[in-house]
């Protein structure tokens, strides 16, 4: 009996025009949008090389290595292959990182910026599913009940004898059977022909994420679908029922996500980046004030070298002290955000999407953890390489020998490399539990809901 009930809900999905407009709006939205995103890490897989062959030149060339500590070098992440799927922060951590002794590493600008993806960003298939996929749900489901029993079809089927659970469930399986078909065929046909046209590939552990991103997805859909069922068991009237699902759609996707960052940023407020650079100023005034006040008459060479490594280490130290507060803050106003923001199912299917895509919060923050670490190893390694050439200098009586030994050229595999590492799918996981909690937890009460609702529905209405 229940697959009789699943076989006619399906037929009756297949031959409805909402399932011609699902094919066509999931078959165009999702190729398109995958092979474009594809198109432009085919260029920022170029860019990438280019940048690390520049600079591998550049430190062939010749170095000093006061300069080098001071200026430093550029550094840049592999480009995400899954990030054509979910861009999530992809752009803040495809950017280079200037890393030196001296100053900060900071995030610069990117290389990848084209005007027309800001001004038109493609769409990938997070936002896809987010916004196009969870509407399509509501579309599928708003009237399964309350427009059977509009149009008397769900009494002639409640004639029949038939559990109202299996009429239900039935409901369930077959149009969500109908609204995912036509999402994994295409998503499967745009990593075809992005994959046959592009540099795209994944490696087995991405193909572990793209399968774990697809099982989020379609935990999300079943999600609005399930509320949508339900709002159709608790109402009579197919248009009170449309009206509902689109307003309560409106509030989950699009007024929750966007408002709590604008909540905690009013609640946790922190510094602007002008008044950061302006303490960063003060720093460097200070420091380099209190050494002109100084009399340096009759100091060695060495000894006013040495007062002017002092001051550039505190200007150093002080200002790693005054960015480290300000992340401090920041970070706070991050946790409020998240939490405010989870009360929407939108932002767990964002941040557990974006997390397995490896652009996520979390791999931004290990992202910038490893660059700290990484600018420790640099400047260990370069002051380690100075000591070294400087031995060597001094063992040399010739001035302009010692000049060559100081300033000759460096092999950059002397240098740590720069290898930011991805997180185990296990851990993501484990990171994004309450994420998945969440959506899990809201299918069931929603479906629950739907349950109770069809259980005491009145077909006489």
């Amino acid at each position: 009996m229940l697959q009789l009930l699943i076989g006619k809900e399906i037929r009756g999905h297949v031959l409805s025009y909402r399932f011609l407009l699902t094919l066509a709006l999931f078959f165009v939205l999702i190729v398109s949008s995958v092979q474009l995103i594809a198109l432009n890490y085919d260029r920022q897989l170029v860019s990438y090389s280019e940048a690390k062959r520049a600079q591998d030149e550049k430190l062939k060339e010749g170095t000093d290595f006061r300069r080098l500590m001071w200026g430093g070098t550029k550094v840049d992440r592999r480009p995400n292959a899954l990030s054509v799927l979910a861009m999530g922060l992809e752009k803040e951590m495809s950017r280079s990182v200037t890393i030196s002794s001296f100053q900060q590493a900071k995030l610069g600008r990117s290389k990848y910026a084209n005007p027309l993806f800001v001004l038109f960003p493609a769409p990938d298939l997070l936002y896809i599913v987010n916004i196009v996929a969870s509407l399509l749900a509501v579309l599928f489901a708003f009237d399964a009940v309350c427009g059977e029993s509009q149009d008397g079809t769900l009494k002639l089927i409640m004639a029949n004898s038939v559990p109202r659970h299996a009429v239900l469930l039935a409901k369930w399986i077959g149009g969500y059977i109908a609204l995912m078909a036509p999402f994994l065929l295409s998503v499967l046909t745009a990593l075809f022909f992005a994959q046959l046209t592009t540099a795209l590939h994944f490696t087995g552990a991405e193909w572990l994420a793209l399968v774990g991103i697809l099982g989020v997805s379609a935990l999300y859909i079943s999600l609005f679908y399930a509320l949508s069922l339900m709002i159709s068991c608790l109402v009579h009237r197919t248009s009170t029922s449309l009206v509902i699902n689109f307003l309560v759609w409106v509030l989950l996707v699009l007024v929750v996500p966007n408002t709590a960052p604008i909540v905690a940023r009013a609640l946790a407020p922190i510094p602007s980046a002008g008044v950061i650079a302006g303490k960063r100023e003060a720093i460097q005034r200070a420091v380099w004030s209190e050494m002109r006040g100084m009399r340096r008459r009759g100091m060695e060479n060495e000894e006013r070298q040495q007062l002017l490594d002092d001051a550039q280490m505190r200007i150093r130290d002080e200002t790693d002290k005054l960015i480290t507060s300000y992340l401090t803050k920041v970070d706070q106003q991050i946790a409020l955000g998240i939490l405010l923001a989870r009360i929407s199912p939108s932002t767990s299917y964002v941040y557990a999407t974006a997390a397995l895509a490896g652009s996520g919060l979390g791999e931004f923050a290990s992202l910038r953890e490893y660059i700290k670490k990484y600018r420790q190893d640099f400047m260990a390694k370069t002051r380690e390489i100075t000591a070294t050439r400087r031995r060597q200098a001094e063992s040399m009586a010739d001035r302009e020998e010692q000049r060559e030994i100081m300033e000759a050229p460096i092999d950059p595999g002397d240098l740590p490399q720069f290898v930011p590492g991805r997180a185990d799918l296990s851990a993501v996981l484990d990171g994004g539990q309450a994420d998945l909690l969440i959506l899990m937890v809201l299918n069931v009460l929603f479906f629950l809901g739907a349950y109770r609702g069809f259980m005491r529905y009145d077909l006489m209405r």
